[in-house]
């Protein structure tokens, strides 16, 4: 973190910074660290609930979040939001924002019940085999017992469940210059975009390994690459604002449309006739196909 933010510090000549990390970068050094620069460094960061200082703050406020006062909108979300300045050590305060999104929340409980369901059917239909699973017996109290034909009980440890879903849908944002929670947290989400940036170029861009032999090399192949992003990203807009992807992915887009024809003869330019699916892109990117 320390190199980062001093390779930060250099190429920003000057003006101030805001680090907005993710849950791994999280650690009382590192909190500690950005206190104490000179002057000190500006930040946003989750809090993991392996941290005792995240566990508190929900349990202090789980009972009296959930109100119309404390809703926020985030994007096309919308949570529950409490800011407190909480005392981070003897001499420093840190403004934190617990947030809970209750579809979240709800959704995942759903998902867990569901699969929890299933995994004792197995184990009730094959209570042997399922007994030396890890999966069902996280979850599941496999015991021989007289007292059912199959020589087995099946009950579901409801504590593990419980725990499991105890901090689903809360997250904990602190930070020492934002002080408003719906600020706090559109700031801390935007990072995903860089976040998928960076998975693209990895993945459908093939920018994951360099394989070049010079630093201008590098810096070639990094220039065509984010300019590809570029491209891709513009792509990914429109196909979300006009509803594509309910029909087709990226990849089946740029598919259909490389087997478009276009010819030349005698100086004129013939375009092979559009299929529907063709000629539904070029509508949604406002394309005409014979220009």
């Amino acid at each position: 973190l320390k190199t980062t933010l001093g390779a930060f510090s250099q190429s920003a000549s000057g003006k101030p910074i805001l680090a907005v990390m993710d849950k791994g970068f999280f650690s009382k050094r590192n909190v500690d660290f950005m206190l104490e620069s000179t002057p000190p460094m500006r930040f946003i960061s989750a809090v993991p609930f392996t941290s005792a200082f995240a566990k508190k703050q929900v349990e202090s406020e789980r009972k009296d979040i959930d109100s119309p006062e404390n809703t926020i909108v985030v994007g096309t979300d919308s949570m529950r939001a409490v800011t407190k300045e909480r005392t981070w050590d003897k001499d420093r305060t840190v403004y934190t924002h617990i947030c809970f999104n209750a579809k979240k929340a709800a959704k995942t409980k759903e998902a867990l019940y569901a699969d929890v369901s299933v995994l004792k059917e197995q184990a009730e239909a094959e209570p042997e085999k399922c007994a030396g699973s890890r999966e069902h017996t996280k979850y599941l109290n496999i015991r021989k017992s007289k007292m059912n034909a199959s020589g087995f009980t099946v009950t579901i440890k409801d504590e593990v469940i419980r725990d499991e879903l105890k901090h689903s849908g809360w997250v904990v944002v602190i930070s020492n210059d934002v002080a408003d929670a719906r600020r706090a947290m559109h700031v801390y989400r935007a990072k995903d975009a860089v976040e998928k940036g960076f998975l693209m170029l990895k993945n459908s861009l093939d920018v994951g390994r360099l394989r070049v032999h010079s630093q201008e090399r590098m810096q070639n192949k990094l220039f065509v690459g984010f300019i590809a992003l570029i491209l891709m990203s513009a792509l990914h807009k429109t196909m979300i604002e006009k509803g594509m992807y309910r029909k087709m992915t990226m990849k089946q887009m740029l598919r259909s449309l490389s087997k478009l024809r276009v010819q030349e003869i005698s100086g004129n330019r013939i375009v092979y006739p559009a299929t529907k699916v063709q000629n539904e892109i070029f509508e949604a990117f406002g394309v005409d196909a014979l220009a």
